[in-house]
């Protein structure tokens, strides 16, 4: 079976290297043609020319795409200029390693220009004001590497930890891990209706299963903020609650969400490309600078799960940070408000919308409850992606199984839309799943609404400085 296996892989890895090596000919071909000799030889200069062409064209695919599409995913959101500019600088970024607490320079030490050590210090103090917190640790490359070093450093082998089952949006990162490091997997008991952990079921279950050491919200398919105090205050003492806010850290930092730091948990984490609009990167944040758990999480972090930290990306993460500290109070508010007009619009127009108890949503999501994962997924990657309307489709919580579709409008918000706005995003989409309108026909008026919202000059951003002379002289090294 595993000759078979390797048999098939080395089939399929000769089969790749033929389909590249015919797509290198067929550009040398075409080079050929284009400037004039098949038979002779054909100049380097011509073919990276060619080369060049070619790849401008699937960015000409891409823009245009993003561009003509209601973003609709509650996991993605528009960078600014700056922040997609900044990630190519530093000359390919040099290693940093330096974790979130003091240490000695070892084998992992590099020499610096300062810059790094300069930037570095900028992010993690605009990290710890956003999010109250005493450290930041810039250094996972994703969420999941975060939330998998909280896991890895508050547990050790035959310890449980507790998380949102899937049906109830918990991430799909933690439960495998968990089982290969011999680490107990527990499901915090929900109340159906209101979408609100059970604290007293949570406690009792705590009380139970004495090896557990870590409650962890990382709810990915989010509605509500949770009963954090009231949580805390029912763990039993050692036990670390840790936040996931990698879809609500706009709406935390800009003060429309609670801080989780101040109500008890230990640890906040996240990403940094969803509410937050910046690069594929995450943080840790922790309350306390002298948490016995801090260097065991951060350790995971790296050297054990990277080697990597993409030290490139600092200063883009910086910058989508600074956004959220000048334009969050406005930005957070405006995500929130959108959302309950597109939930309240989208009821109106007879969907079901998750949520009629609380008043749909406290976030930036919007659940429609649609029936199987089928008919979720032949609307998400079908109809609605042909009209011009991009989503994902899921297991609705607090719908007994069925599943639909996760909206979220912090792109749209970027984009300077507004609750007139969303409502009119309301109809199209229920044109769409509702009265099963021609795809073709709604894509043409989803086209027409995004005119008047360009994405370069997005809201909440510094889109509107990129001329400056400061950001300019900025530019002028970055691309030196």
């Amino acid at each position: 079976m595993q000759v078979a296996e390797q048999g098939r892989d080395i089939g399929l890895a000769d089969a790749e290297a033929r389909a590249a090596a015919a797509e290198a000919e067929e550009i040398v071909e075409e080079a050929a043609e284009e400037h004039g000799d098949v038979l002779g030889p054909v100049r380097p200069d011509d073919r990276v020319a060619h080369l060049l062409e070619r790849l401008a064209s699937d960015f000409v695919l891409d823009n245009t795409y993003r561009e003509q599409h209601l973003s609709l995913t509650a996991s993605e959101n528009y960078p600014s200029r700056l922040v997609r500019m900044l990630g190519s600088g530093l000359q390919g970024g040099f290693y940093e390693f330096a974790p979130p607490y003091p240490s000695e320079a070892g084998e992992w030490a590099f020499p610096d220009s300062g810059a790094n050590a300069s930037l570095v210090g900028k992010l993690t103090g605009i990290g710890r004001q956003l999010f109250e917190a005493a450290t930041f640790d810039w250094r996972p490359n994703g969420g999941s590497v975060a939330e998998q070093a909280v896991l890895l450093g508050a547990c050790g082998r035959g310890d449980g930890f507790v998380h949102f089952a899937h049906k109830d949006g918990g991430h799909f990162a933690l439960e495998s891990l968990a089982a290969a490091a011999g680490v107990n997997t527990y499901h915090l008991p929900m109340v159906n209706r209101t979408l609100l952990i059970d604290v007293d079921r949570l406690a009792t279950l705590c009380a139970e299963h004495p090896e557990i050491k870590l409650v962890i919200l990382d709810q990915s398919f989010k509605l509500r903020w949770q009963p954090l105090a009231q949580i805390r205050a029912a763990l039993p003492e050692g036990v670390f609650l840790a936040y996931d806010a990698s879809h609500d850290g706009a709406l935390i930092a800009g003060g429309a969400l609670p801080q989780p730091a101040l109500l008890g948990a230990d640890a906040v984490h996240g990403n940094t490309h969803k509410t937050i609009a910046g690069p594929q990167k995450a943080y840790i944040a922790f309350r306390d600078a002298d948490h016995p758990k801090l260097r065991a999480i951060s350790d995971w972090v790296c050297p054990r799960m990277q080697s990597n930290s993409h030290a490139e990306l600092i200063a883009p993460m910086y910058v989508a940070l600074s956004e959220i500290a000048l334009y969050g109070h406005d930005y957070a508010r405006q995500i929130v408000a959108n959302a309950t007009a597109l939930a309240h619009a989208l009821h109106e127009e007879g969907v079901r919308v998750s949520g009629e108890s609380f008043g749909f949503t406290e976030t930036h999501q919007v659940h429609i409850v649609t029936g199987s994962a089928a008919d979720a997924l032949r609307l998400s990657l079908g109809d609605l992606a042909r009209a011009g309307i991009r989503t994902t489709n899921i297991e609705v919580p607090g719908a007994n199984g069925l599943h639909g579709l996760r909206l979220g409008v912090q792109a749209m918000t970027r984009r300077g839309m507004r609750e007139a706005e969303m409502r009119e995003v309301a109809r199209l989409v229920a044109k769409v799943v509702l009265r099963r309108a021609e795809p073709a026909a709604v894509r043409a008026e989803v086209a027409d609404l995004l005119r008047h919202h360009p994405l370069d000059r997005l809201a909440y951003s510094f889109d509107a400085h990129v001329d400056s002379p400061a950001a300019a002289r900025l530019l002028g090294e970055v691309f030196r």
